[in-house]
């Protein structure tokens, strides 16, 4: 690496961890899915990928013999350091320091790792090659004038005695104090020969040198060693950090890209263009003073046509493996999915018209979110109908909570950000987790509408009231051995119920059981076991009713 080319990697590295750092005091939220945020990402991921066009060129002979032709491989090896550090950066000014997602947190991580890894690596090993090769002409030269010494020596008997005599290590450190002071740098500059008589003093320095300066270089050369297995080390990491990277670009073109509107069908893109183009025209003529209505108009917008798609595909309780829950037409909603004017196209539009920032909190945000985590989970499975479960792998490989599948103004968000990150984190009530429906079986039943913001605590308290009288999954009391079993949710969520300790689940359960169960289990409280049911993830699909001989005897 030339000395120019040095410091300029040097201060782009150094700009680099900076902007970096600075996630400390800076985040934006939005950055990162806006187009700015886009065409960093792009440009960032191209340059990347400059330092595997020069790693195939490189060991690519047929390649390499064609390439050099027109550019050396000193100019493309300046371009892999240059790309292999602004692309970096510009990935980073992507980020707009959002750092959420694991694999985003990884990827970031990973790429400050190999562009690291790749100039120290690059930087020390050409400064070892340069160290070691100095010290070993100076060390040349030191035992050309050992040597000659040495000759001298053989004829001066009584100095050679006198020699010996310090050739111990404490006593060679007390040789200063008796013996004649003369430098040896002073003979390897002006000569490689000695010009007069050595003395005592410069014969013992001369030892010293050659001892330390061998040292010196068997040091180098094994970090020299070391830092061959350096270049295995980057590969490695390098293809890794393309890996994630890969991984990175097909979640964001799979979750959709928020300045790239996915083409479905001829009508839905229109329409989503125009929706697009009233959305932009709406903020021309924005003013804080008419924001907050706006945003609630758009909420009881998204809201009406929620409800008239709940209401219409939503079906009295049934029996699915033994199991008694209200359930769902998914087949009647997976074909609204690309209908440009069905309730849940319009529902999911007037969504992405919502500033969240705006919604004024209390019961109408509380309820908002609520409504849009359920009807999330409905686009998730009607998207991908026929399905057997939320989890099923065609929906996800493992964690479909944290696909980023509904857009909400400018943000994407997924189950879990919605439930743990702004519905349980803002308004800490326990009663959230009966309210959010996973569309699995044993989940508590669903009114026959969506929550509303007026009637929100009397729904809450009402659909956990119907699912402690369910006795296949909401509570089962078995008083002669005082056991109560209840649904999965309270163990899976026991933290939010008290202290999180059985007594804390019993007082909850307490305020919704009947006045019976209540006095009986007060009275038992300190003996009463709690057990669970097993929690089936199976969908709460009409389609998947057990056949009536079965529901029967279940019943």
């Amino acid at each position: 690496m030339k000395e120019r080319e040095k410091i300029v990697a040097t201060g782009l590295t150094i700009f680099m961890l900076i902007l970096w750092v600075g996630f400390l005091f800076h985040h934006s939220a939005q950055f990162a899915g806006s187009l700015w945020g886009g065409v960093f990402a792009l440009s960032g991921a191209l340059l990347m990928l400059v330092p595997l066009l020069y790693m195939i060129i490189k060991r690519v002979k047929p390649l390499k013999s064609k390439v050099t032709t027109y550019v050396s491989m000193r100019t493309l090896l300046a371009l892999h350091i240059y790309a292999g550090i602004v692309g970096p950066i510009l990935v980073l000014l992507h980020t707009g320091h959002k750092f959420e997602s694991p694999l985003g947190i990884a990827l970031t991580g990973l790429t400050l790792v190999v562009v690291i890894s790749g100039f120290v690596g690059r930087y020390l090993m050409g400064q070892f090659s340069k160290e070691i090769r100095e010290k070993k002409t100076m060390l040349n030269q030191l035992k050309l004038i050992y040597q000659q010494t040495a000759n001298k020596l053989a004829t001066q008997p009584q100095q050679a005695e006198t020699i010996r005599f310090f050739s111990g290590f404490y006593s060679r450190l007390t040789a200063g104090l008796f013996l004649r002071e003369e430098t040896i740098e002073e003979n390897i500059t002006v000569s490689p020969s000695l010009p007069h008589n050595p003395s005592g003093s410069e014969i013992i320095q001369l030892a010293e040198s050659i001892a330390d300066i061998e040292y010196a270089i068997e040091t180098h050369e094994f970090f020299k060693q070391w830092f061959g297995k350096w270049l295995k080390f980057h590969i490695v990491i390098s293809f890794v950090l393309y890996g994630l990277m890969i991984l990175h670009i097909w979640g964001a073109v799979h979750f959709g890209l928020r300045w790239f509107t996915p083409w479905r069908s001829n009508t839905s893109h229109f329409a989503r263009l125009e929706t697009a183009s009233n959305r932009n025209k709406s903020k021309l003529h924005f003013v804080s003073e008419r924001s907050d209505e706006q945003t609630l108009n758009k909420v009881a917008l998204f809201e009406t046509h929620f409800n008239q798609l709940f209401k219409q595909y939503w079906h009295t309780p049934v029996f699915i493996h033994g199991i008694q829950t209200t359930v769902f037409d998914y087949a009647g909603i997976a074909n609204e999915i690309d209908q440009p004017r069905s309730n849940l196209t319009l529902a999911l539009q007037a969504l992405e018209q919502v500033s969240p920032s705006r919604l004024g909190g209390g019961n109408r945000e509380k309820a908002f979110w609520i409504n849009v985590y359920n009807i999330e989970a409905m686009k998730m499975v009607a998207e991908k109908y026929p399905v057997t479960s939320i989890t099923d792998s065609k929906i996800s490989s493992g964690n479909p909570w944290g696909i980023q599948g509904i857009r909400v103004g400018e943000e994407r968000y997924g189950l879990s950000q919605i439930e743990n990150k702004i519905l349980l984190k803002k308004f800490n009530d326990p009663r959230i987790v009966f309210a959010v429906s996973c569309a699995a079986i044993s989940c508590p039943d669903r009114l026959q509408s969506i929550i509303s913001a007026d009637q929100l605590d009397s729904q809450l308290d009402e659909m956990i009231r119907n699912l402690l009288t369910n006795k296949t999954k909401g509570m089962i009391i078995d008083r002669q051995n005082k056991v109560v079993t209840l649904s999965w949710i309270f163990k899976a969520d026991r933290r939010l119920f008290g202290d999180g300790s059985d007594t804390g689940i019993l007082d909850f359960v307490l305020r919704y059981t009947s006045e019976e169960n209540r006095n009986w289990m007060s009275a038992h409280r300190d003996t009463i076991q709690l057990k669970f049911f097993k929690h089936d993830w199976g969908l709460n699909d009409l389609a998947l009713e057990d056949n009536k001989t079965e529901g029967n005897q279940q019943k």
